[in-house]
Formats: structure tokens, sequence, C-alpha cells
């Protein structure tokens, strides 16, 4: 039968109320999925369109004058407003009720309309005691007889009031016909009634719909938030200097958002039992998030907004976009107060206030506009400090490290680096190449010197150019010319050269030995022959095969000892090839050593002493010395080789022996 067919149940009629009994009208029509017998009212939950039919059947039972005796109400619910073939008891017939009954119109009578609350958000019902009436048959007397009694003339009908008490399946089915259809509470509705007194009861409440939540994202990196709370180091100790997070910092490929899907609502139900729907929440598309440098990934665990590079992280707040940058701009300072010390990650970094003493900025490609005090440190890139450097100091792995303004009592530390500075004074420098404009009474040590004026200075270079150095009071300008030392490189290819003669004599002696087996008349024929045999030039007859094996027998020790000669020759020649080698790449880094030292002072105008010292041609000059050394080292005599020039007027100009007659 098709889900929506139905056929007639016939409730016979009952002469007694209370009884079992059908409608006064007929019958009832039951779906095919409802059954009523012996165990009771039942329904099959798992039909397509239940819901709507069950409901069309309960409506049917209550507006024909029947009610559910010994009914469960939760399960009626759950037929009537349960999600379909799901939640209705997961497919097993379900029992609503122990029967159908025929509901006396005089009961029907007890039940008042409720009153609707709060625009329907809940039902008042006013309870009290409840009478039936009845009419009874009173019996009429009339005169007495002879024996004083009086006599029955006939009846006559009166109308009397029973108390009753109310019942809660009527009342569900009672309530159903002035449109309570869901949310009964059972549990108050039986204490109103056994307690039959007059009050006003909350029979059943609007079942309001429950929000959805709108799509919304779930940070993945705590790098999101600056934290300006002490860091925490690997010890556990607590660093004061340095804040937790300032600048918001990630590295490419760190999560930074997943997007968490919106979550629809779940409907409401009135109390007439229509559906109260929830509000759709709102969604949005993570790409509207993504900004420059971030990219949307999805995969099985949701959707992600990934970092794309290095950098600062950047949320605009006006559009929402988060964006990855490399460069981030400050403008509050660098000290205690503002930022602690920083560490960055990313490749820009761009400072418009005070670097203040004993603070550390540490990253790369870094520009800062104000007055430097501390401590920066540049892991490469350029290095521009637009204003002064003032008793900080600077290290800088690789790059350029450009000052605009004035270098007083500060060091820098760039080795691999090349530096500008328009003015420097009492300040250290150990640098690869330096170009100063002016330099007072301070401590270099470079690669290469050029320096327009270098008063009262202490210098040590393999390349110097001064076009003006002087004294200040009793101080001279000291100029340390470094010559490579090339004892350790003399002495490693004296052993290179005696390994390689050693190697070409043993050679020589061993090819002596080969060229005298290979004289001998019966070797030289053999090998003769043996050319002729391989080439095909010559076809052997078994007698002359067993002659030459006979040869080859007889030969064999000395054929050994040649082959054994050739074997040797060729590993001595690779090894005294590797020799030669590296006598040519010492003597390349010898002549390369030697070929950039030169010293030019254009002007001398005041005391300057032009010295030279040695160094290793491999190290950088002074590779060893410690910058708060600085002064002590370059004025120590002991390491003076020679003195080229002392004078308070003129000029000097040095190259090395080799260069003149270039």
């Amino acid at each position: 039968m098709a889900p929506n067919s139905s056929h007639p149940a016939v409730l016979p009629k009952a002469p007694v109320a209370g009884s079992v009994a059908s409608l006064s009208e007929g019958a009832i029509l039951l779906p095919d999925f409802v059954t009523r017998d012996a165990e009771g009212v039942r329904v099959v939950p798992d039909v397509p369109g239940r819901a709507t039919q069950m409901q069309r059947f309960v409506d049917r039972v209550f507006t024909s004058g029947a009610y559910f005796v010994g009914l469960d109400y939760d399960a009626l619910s759950l037929l009537l407003y349960g999600a379909e073939g799901r939640d209705a008891g997961g497919g097993k017939v379900l029992r609503i009720a122990d029967g159908i009954e025929f509901f006396d119109p005089e009961r029907r009578d007890l039940y008042k309309a409720p009153k609707s609350m709060e625009n329907g958000a809940r039902v008042e019902y006013l309870f009290g005691p409840v009478w039936l009436e009845r009419s009874v048959d009173v019996p009429i007397f009339g005169e007495t007889d002879e024996r004083g009694q009086p006599q029955l003339t006939g009846y006559e009908k009166q109308l009397r009031q029973t108390p009753t008490r109310l019942n809660v399946d009527e009342f569900v089915a009672a309530m159903w016909l002035h449109g309570v259809r869901s949310g009964i509470d059972l549990a108050a509705v039986r204490v109103a009634i056994d307690s039959a007194q007059g009050e006003r009861v909350d029979i059943a409440r609007r079942s309001d719909p429950q929000p959805g939540a709108d799509a919304t994202v779930r940070e993945q990196t705590q790098a999101l938030h600056r934290d300006d709370s002490p860091a925490i180091l690997p010890n556990g100790r607590i660093d004061l200097g340095h804040f937790k997070n300032h600048f918001p910092q990630v590295a490419e490929g760190t999560r930074l958002l997943q997007k968490m899907p919106r979550r629809l609502g779940l409907p409401g139900r009135a109390i007439d039992g229509s559906v109260l729907e929830p509000d759709l929440p709102r969604d949005f598309e993570l790409e509207d998030l993504a900004g420059p440098g971030t990219r949307v990934e999805r995969n099985a665990k949701g959707e992600f907004l990934v970092a794309g590079r290095d950098g600062f992280l950047n949320i605009d707040a006006k559009s929402q976009q988060v964006s990855i940058t490399e460069k981030i701009i400050n403008r509050e300072g660098v000290s205690q107060r503002t930022t602690g010390n920083l560490i960055l990650v990313g490749d820009h970094y761009e400072e418009h206030g005070e670097v203040q003493e004993h603070r550390t900025v540490e990253g790369r490609n870094m520009k800062f506009h104000a007055d430097v005090f501390g401590i920066v440190v540049s892991h490469g890139g350029e290095l521009h400090l637009c204003a002064n450097l003032a008793g900080g100091s600077v290290k800088n792995q690789g790059g350029k490290v450009q000052i605009d303004g004035r270098v007083s009592r500060a060091s820098i530390e760039a080795r691999e680096s090349e530096v500008q500075a328009a003015y420097a004074e009492s300040s250290s420098f150990v640098v690869g190449k330096l170009r100063l404009g002016r330099a007072i009474a301070c401590e270099i040590v470079a690669e290469e010197v050029d320096i327009d004026e270098a008063i009262a200075c202490s210098i040590a270079a393999r390349r110097i150019t001064i076009r003006r150095a002087g004294s200040r009071r009793d101080a001279e300008c000291l100029v340390s010319l470094c010559l490579p030392d090339f004892s350790a490189l003399d002495l490693r290819r004296a052993e290179e050269a005696k390994l390689a003669g050693e190697l070409t004599a043993k050679i020589r002696d061993r090819q002596g030995g080969l060229d005298a087996l290979l004289a001998t008349p019966e070797v030289r024929g053999y090998f003769t022959a043996e050319k002729r045999i391989r080439a095909g030039g010559v076809s052997l007859t078994p007698a002359q095969e067993a002659q030459w094996r006979q040869a080859t027998q007889r030969l064999s020790r000395p054929l050994q000892e040649i082959q054994l000669l050739q074997k040797q020759i060729e590993t001595l020649n690779a090894t005294l090839e590797e020799h030669q080698s590296q006598l040519a790449a010492l003597d390349a880094q010898r002549e390369q050593a030697d070929a950039g030292t030169a010293c030019d002072v254009l002007q001398v105008a005041g005391g300057v002493a032009v010295q030279t010292i040695v160094v290793p041609p491999e190290l950088p000059v002074l590779a060893d010395i410690e910058i708060k050394r600085l002064r002590h080292v370059l004025r120590d005599t002991r390491q003076v080789k020679s003195r080229l020039f002392h004078g308070e007027t003129g000029r000097f100009s040095w190259t090395p022996p080799s260069k003149k007659g270039e």
C-alpha cells in the first residue's frame, strides 16, 4: 500500500462513557503506518512525509471527538515535530497510547479556553474545582395513605452538579482544539490537576529557534597579537629587556587563521505547532581576508589563511585584510618602555624614533632615521643610519653600512661589509672596506681604507688612501700597512716542492726499470707478435697456438714486472699532479695577496708615522683582535716590522718592491 493511503478502522459505539468507544458518527481512518490493537496505538516512524501525515491523523482524532488514552506525549511530539526518519525512534515502531476513546462532550465542556501571554510565548490556564451537571429523576409524593405514608405520584427531572477531576489525556485533546499543539508541560498540568485549587499555571511555552553561528575565524598562532610582557628564555628565566611579541612576525608557511564554517541554527516551534525558522547565519569567503603576502590553503582539515613569506603581520582595520609585509615601520623608538629589545624576523625594518642606550635591535635591511644610542646587529643587507651613532655599537654580517651623521664614542664591527660615514670621532672600526670623510682619534682595522682627513688616528689596513693626515696635541697619526706574512706559505711551498721532487725521482727510477725490461729482444719480440695477433694480421695454427702459450708462460715473470711498474708510474704521476696543483695554488695565493698592498698619504699636516706589520695572507687583518683592546694593539711597537715614514709635512706613497718595475 502506498504511504499516503489509509484504511478505515471502525470503533464500535460505547453505551457507557469512559469505556473504549468509537465516535458517534462512525469510524476514524487510520493511516497505513498506524496500528491499533491489544498492545495499544503504534506508529511506524520511518515513512516519507510521516510528520505531515501524523499531524493530519492526530488532528482527525481530536476534531472527530476522540482522544488518546494513556498518551505518551513525548513520543507523540517526536513523531509530530521530530526530524524526518532520523530522530523518531531510529526506525523502531513507537507506541504512543493505550488506545483511542470517545471524548464525552459533557467532559469536554469542563475544559476552558487557555489564555495566550507575551505574544504567544506562553499559555496560561486557570485551574480550579470542576463539576459535572447531571439530570436526575426526583420522586414526587402526594397525600398520605391510611397508614400515614406519602403516596408517590411521579418523577421530575432536576439538574445536579457532581464534583469531578480533569484528566491529562483529555486535557491534551481539549488544548489541541484550542490551538495548543506543542510544548505542553504535562508535569505542571498533573500537579495543577492533583491540587484542584484555583490557580493560573503556564501549561505550554513556545520553543524559540536556537540561533546558529556566523562563519568566523580561529587564530592558529600566538604571533597574531602584540604582547609586551617580558620574554621567557629557554632556561625558564624572564628577560626584562625583551618583549614577547611587540611586532607580530611570522615565517613563511605559518598558519594564521582557520575559517570556521557557519553553523545553521535549529528551528523552534510555536505553541500552535508551526515552525519558527532561525535567522540564517552570515558567511564569507576566506579570500576576502587574504591580503598581499598571504594565501588560502584548503585540505582535509579545513580552510586556512597562510603566510606566503617571512615578514610582519598587518591587519587593515577597515577592510579586515591580513597581509604580510617585508618592512615594518616603527615610530615610537626603541626603549624599555616602548618596544624593549627587538629580534626581527622580517627582511626590512624602518625606525623613526631613537634607539636608546642598552637597547638592541637585531635584524637585516634596517634603516634608522633618528639617533642611535644603543646596539644594532645586522645579519646582512643594507644598514642605513640617517642620523648619528653616539655611544652605541653596530655589528654587521655582510652587506653595506651607511651612516649619514656623526659617529662618536661608538664601535662598528663589520668584517665582511663596506662602511661609509661622513664623520667619526673617538670611535673604533673593524670592517672590510671603510670610506670616511673625517676621522678624529679613531682606531681603524680594515682590508681597505679611504679617508679624506685622518687626525690622530691609529689605522691598520692592506690598502690605505688618506688625502690629508695629521696629529692632535701629542697624538700622532699612526698608519700601519699590513704586509702579507709569507713564511708559513713559503714553508708549505717548500714542503710541496720537496715532495714533488721525490715523486719525480721515483717516477724516473721506475721508468728506467720499465725501459730496460722492454728493451730485451725476447720481450720486444713478444710484444711485436702480440700486436700483430691482436690486429688480425697473423692466423695461428694449432701448433703455433701451443708455442704461443709456452712463450707466454716463459715470459710471465717479466710481463708481471712490466705491468706492476706501469701501475706504479701511473699512481706516482697522479700524486705528482696533485702536488703540482698545490704549488700552483700557493703561487697564485702569494701573487694575489701581494697585489693589492699599497699606502698613499697625499698630504701630511702634522705628526704622521707609517710602518709595516705582517699578517697572515689568508686571514682578515688582525683577525683575532678584540675591539676593546684595539687602541693598545695598534700602538704596540712589538708588531712593527719596519718604519717607512715619519714626518710632519710632505706626502708619502709606497707599494711593495715587486710593483716598482711594472
